[in-house]
């Protein structure tokens, strides 16, 4: 990397310095009895290793990034985002020579402990912890992968915003929750030399919700895990045989998720072998989904399982006939993803992020109406031809969504950011 500025910074100098030593150098060698040839090309030689290490240095990038949400237990979607694009980008940036410093709750064994900053903080670890080391380690830029910017920050940062649900679904969470991100989040737009979304419709939310200019904002979709091996002996922990026909749900069990209409459609289909599954623990509203399916007539058929790790939801998801997602707000969608992974056929609520992310290989039904979910249930579960579809344009959309293009995307746009 060589930076436009660092070469024309250091060219001067050394330059004006060559200048006037030519003419003494050959003065000098030609006293000494070697020809004026010989001199000039000494001095020549001297002069690009001079400028070919300071250009280097110059070039060398002091990159903070925040890895608070690296590797977290039971991770969702910020941490799994932190964790895949963290790895990538601090191999991308070690890989050409430049500094990364990861600020950390605790040590992380993936790197090398030289290159981690504990801050050891269980409250206002960003607003109070991280600025302080902002303060005195001086960065050259800061990324952060959760949308909390520092108070003290470098002069260039960047920084990832995933969605403003809290704006749009302000019931969902405490009112200390409200305040405290929609002022987050003010704060970013307004301070940040970048912001990153995970999607279009992301970046029109943060223009029309807080006036972002679109000149600030990048958009970089996510990419899609691999996921372990299906083992088959995690079906029987949930209930299930192999010989089970189920849709299954992944994600929070919440009220943003929907998943109160879906219990109540699934319910009302005819198809009496097949079973609903919801996986993943309960959020704001979980209490109204337990008891939409506690007084469903088809309550034997709801499983509950709780958090799984990710060997159950392989499992889980490689022997589902069906996911449904028909969640109301999402700022990406990454289930949707690992569903078109395991060649599952992906039912969505029809809403402009899934439309984006998923695009023709989803069944999209409208979410606010039961009995529109039920139908596309209904349809795919009849319609084999129409699932085999769907998991072969999944297979094909998978093609533009990989960690490795979204961490060199990210990391081009740290540079430019430095720049």
């Amino acid at each position: 990397i060589k930076p436009t500025k660092g070469i024309v910074f250091c060219l001067l100098p050394d330059l004006s310095t060559c200048i006037v030593a030519l003419p003494v150098s050959v003065l000098y060698f030609s006293y000494t009895g070697q020809s004026a040839i010989y001199s000039a090309i000494v001095v020549f030689c001297v002069y690009c290793s001079l400028l070919s290490v300071t250009c280097y240095l110059l070039s060398i990038l002091k990159i903070a990034i925040d890895a608070s949400r690296y590797g977290r237990q039971q991770s969702t979607g910020v941490e799994k985002y932190s964790f895949e694009i963290i790895n990538r980008i601090y191999k991308l940036a070690t890989d050409l020579g430049h500094d990364v410093r990861l600020y950390v709750r605790d040590i992380l064994p993936d790197f090398p402990q030289e290159h981690q900053i504990v801050i050891k903080r269980r409250r206002l670890w960003t607003i109070a912890g991280l600025s302080l080391k902002m303060l005195f380690g001086r960065p050259d830029v800061l990324f952060v992968p959760s949308h909390v910017l520092p108070l003290i920050r470098p002069k260039r940062s960047a920084i990832m915003i995933h969605d403003i649900a809290f704006k749009r679904y302000p019931k969902v969470y405490t009112l200390r929750q409200r305040l405290y991100l929609n002022w987050s989040t003010k704060y970013a737009v307004r301070h940040a030399t970048t912001i990153l979304v995970p999607s279009e419709f992301t970046s029109n939310e943060l223009q029309e919700v807080y006036k972002c200019p679109k000149s600030k904002i990048h958009v970089v979709h996510h990419g899609v895990s691999k996921l372990p091996p299906s083992d088959d002996k995690y079906l029987h922990k949930f209930g299930l045989t192999k010989d089970d026909k189920y849709v299954i749900f992944i994600g929070r069990i919440e009220y943003k998720k929907n998943l109160s209409r879906l219990v109540r459609a699934f319910s009302s289909l005819p198809h009496r072998d097949w079973k609903l599954v919801l996986v993943g623990k309960g959020g704001y509203g979980a209490q109204d989904v337990f008891d939409a399916a506690s007084t469903s007539d088809a309550r034997d058929r709801i499983i509950f399982t709780d958090y799984v790790n990710e060997e159950e939801k392989s499992c889980l998801l490689n022997n589902a006939s069906l996911f449904a997602f028909p969640s109301l707000y999402e700022g990406f969608g990454l289930p949707v993803l690992e569903a078109f992974l395991t060649k599952t056929p992906v039912l969505v609520s029809d809403i402009p992020v899934l439309r984006e992310v998923g695009m023709q290989a989803c069944y999209g039904v409208q979410p606010l109406d039961e009995s529109d979910i039920a139908q596309g249930l209904d349809q795919m579960i009849r319609d084999l031809s129409m699932r085999e579809r769907m998991v072969k344009m999944g297979t094909e959309r998978l093609l533009d969504f990989d960690w490795d293009k979204a961490a060199k995307q990210t990391f081009e746009i740290l540079i430019q950011t430095k720049n």
